[in-house]
């Protein structure tokens, strides 16, 4: 298991401005241009403390039918957590509308699984292997059990109530599928 906690963050306005306008938000008019946009995004990201816990289990782990989206060779979990700063940052922001809040918390936490991904995408790619599509994890047993195998204590995050704690917290899945060996043209 690898834990990598308080990387850097990066959070994209135009990420935000593209989910806020799916959401229906209207940033412009709550005051939150490109400039003010831009300064509360830097200071989220300062204030934040991210984290990932992640690794790659076989296909005969006794876990894998609830947590591997699909059979493959092998697959990856990863927890990803903004730590204990979010719910006081957002206490302490005034003028942010209500709405937006979830938003930059699904954005972080969507970054920071992208960062380990990335990781687990590079060794993939050494094993000849590609991943499938990222998928979030929901169900209570599947919750419990990638909290108890990649110990999420170790970035404060625990299963409590049928959900991760913090609020601000994430659990994914990738299979490890084989490459399939480009077939060459006939002649």
């Amino acid at each position: 298991m690898r834990k990598i906690k308080s990387f850097k963050l990066i959070l994209r306005p135009h990420e935000v401005k593209r989910r806020a306008k799916k959401a229906g938000l209207d940033l412009e008019t709550a005051g939150l241009g490109d400039p003010a946009l831009a300064k509360l995004l830097e200071r989220l990201a300062k204030a934040l403390a991210p984290g990932v816990l992640f690794d790659t289990f076989g296909s005969a782990d006794p876990d894998q039918s609830i947590l591997s989206p699909m059979p493959g060779l092998a697959y990856s979990l990863i927890l990803a957590g903004l730590g204990e700063a979010f719910t006081p940052v957002r206490a302490a922001q005034t003028g942010v509308p209500e709405g937006l809040w979830p938003l930059l918390e699904e954005a972080a936490l969507d970054e920071s699984v992208r960062f380990a991904s990335g990781i687990i995408a590079d060794e993939a790619e050494q094993d000849n292997c590609e991943l499938s599509p990222l998928t979030p994890l929901a169900e209570v047993a599947a919750l419990e059990a990638v909290v108890r195998k990649l110990d999420g204590v170790k970035l404060g995050i625990s299963f409590q109530d049928g959900k991760l704690f913090p609020a601000a917290s994430l659990a994914v899945s990738l299979s490890w599928l084989a490459k399939s060996k480009a077939k060459g043209r006939s002649k």
